[in-house]
């Protein structure tokens, strides 16, 4: 049944943003973007209710992927819940309550372990064990001391650390290794039906690394995976082959991890060459953390399950395009394959009567790729605009956000009313807007292809308290009537993103 006006004067929050509903009581209605309800549900508690996956309605919702959910809330004392909730019950009649929920089956650690060795066994190896690090208080103790904190983990001390290293050397294709770094988000990506998953092992400057360390509770054991510089791989010498939780791979010998204890460091970016000068304690502490290793030599992950693993369609390392040559023009196949984007939107904005030098689109349009030397400029590329937010309704602030200047010259004409170029003097400004200590607001954004190839995203705002859905239904009528050739278009709702503390 559709929802009523009474309901949908109710306040509301996107299911995508439902971290940020009241930490009061009540009743929720789910409702989709043409205004049908598909769940009405009781809390005591409505945020601690849909905290993370707990709902055990969410995956349900989730799986109707065309479908733009939100959660209307009335807020009812706990006395009156399961009155009050039987009566909308009745009164509504949504679409879900009363199924049955489909529960998920959830597949044990040691399986997603043994799959991942399986796809990585030809370029890792096994580098040692450690003992538990609770028995060691001075490590700790120096570990806290230098913010080394995810080495000391409440749940990582008492157990025993098993040390795998990638040799990275072996995935990098490439000029840039960005086939060796797909490769491997593939094989650590977030998978819903295992019982525990691959997780950052720590965070300190992750992201600039070519492989961030990952860390996977199984078993008993701590799995800690990491990578091993180029010079420090080439000190070993030999290996033995041996099995972790039943899967064949490689273990450095013991002569081989006496040198690399000699000669290598051990930190949050991986096996490194040490330095003569080691006065730094971060590196004192690199040092002991790789002097606690002790020979692998045998299988120590014991099977609980003993699922037969599925390997009938391996992680395969793929072959990097960007060493391919256009057998037209000779250049690298993304080089060619830009030059012919730029020369597309050029006729594109040309044919529809666009000015070329408005925010200097020219200037980027005009610099084509002539060989394999050629860089794309992003500042050139990007520009900033300004949007209201749906979640956060101040009138005098706007956040900020950047565009690629050429798709929105194209299609400014359709959302100008949603983001602007500028702003006026009283008019505030932020890069971003945070709802918590680690949580923040990520724009909605409008992803445009054109031809079938070319991408953007493009991020836009509220309009006057506009809702999410009544802006989405005006852009949409906009870009439907803009004759644009072969345009597609999909939205995305605001969210909040947040810093992963592991």
């Amino acid at each position: 049944m559709n929802a009523d006006e009474d309901i949908l004067q109710l306040p509301h929050i996107g299911l995508k943003n439902r971290a940020i509903l009241p930490e009061l009581s009540g009743i929720y209605y789910v409702i989709d973007e043409k205004f049908i309800i598909w769940y009405i549900g009781k809390a005591k508690n409505l945020r601690a209710r849909w905290a993370g996956d707990s709902h055990h309605r969410l995956d349900q919702l989730q799986k109707q992927r065309k479908k733009l959910f939100t959660i209307y809330y009335e807020l009812v004392p706990e006395s009156l819940l399961d009155a009050t909730e039987q009566q909308r019950i009745e009164q509504h009649s949504p679409q879900l309550n009363g199924t049955k929920v489909k529960v998920r089956k959830l597949r044990p650690t040691e399986t997603l372990l043994r799959e991942t060795l399986a796809n990585l066994a030809p370029y890792s190896f096994v580098l040692g064990v450690e003992s538990a690090r609770k028995l060691d208080l001075k490590f700790i103790e120096d570990s806290i001391c230098r913010q080394a904190y995810w080495r000391v983990k409440k749940a990582v001390l008492p157990l025993t650390v098993i040390h795998i290293c990638i040799n990275v050397s072996e995935l990098w294709i490439g000029k840039n290794g960005n086939s060796g770094i797909r490769f491997l988000n593939k094989i650590f990506r977030k998978r819903s039906n295992y019982s525990n998953n691959w997780n950052f092992a720590c965070k300190d400057d992750s992201k600039y690394q070519f492989l961030p360390p990952r860390r996977l509770l199984v078993n008993g054991f701590v799995i800690e995976v990491y990578e091993i510089k180029p010079e420090a791989f080439e000190l070993i010498q030999n290996y033995v082959l041996i099995q972790l939780a039943n899967v064949d791979i490689r273990a450095v010998d013991e002569d081989s991890l006496v040198l690399l204890k000699k000669k290598c460091l051990l930190s949050h970016v991986g096996v490194y060459l040490a330095t003569e000068n080691q006065d730094y304690s971060y590196d004192q502490l690199s040092s002991k953390a790789i002097e606690r290793i002790y020979p692998y030599k045998q299988d120590l992950v014991k099977l609980l399950f003993n699922e037969e693993i599925d390997l009938s369609k391996p992680q395969l390392l793929p072959t990097d395009t960007r060493t391919l040559r256009d057998s037209n023009t000779g250049l690298l196949v993304r080089l060619a394959n830009l030059a012919d984007k730029k020369k597309y939107l050029t006729a594109l904005l040309t044919e529809r009567g666009l000015d070329l030098n408005r925010y200097g689109v020219n200037k980027y349009l005009e610099s084509i790729p002539k060989d394999d030397n050629y860089i794309d400029n992003i500042g050139d590329k990007r520009m900033t605009v300004f949007i209201k937010s749906f979640l956060w309704n101040s009138q005098e602030v706007y956040l900020i956000a950047t565009v690629d200047t050429v798709f929105w010259l194209l299609l400014e004409t359709y959302l100008s009313d949603f983001a602007k170029v500028k702003r006026n003097e009283e008019e505030a400004s932020v890069s971003k807007v945070y709802i918590s200590t680690q949580k923040f607001i990520v724009p909605a954004t409008l992803t445009v292809t054109l031809n079938g190839k070319w991408k953007a995203a493009i991020p836009f705002g509220s309009k006057d308290d506009m809702s999410y859905n009544a802006v989405v239904d005006i852009i949409t009528n906009r870009l439907q009537a803009s004759g644009i050739p072969k345009l597609k278009f999909s939205f995305t709702l605001e969210n909040t993103w947040g810093v992963q503390i592991t």
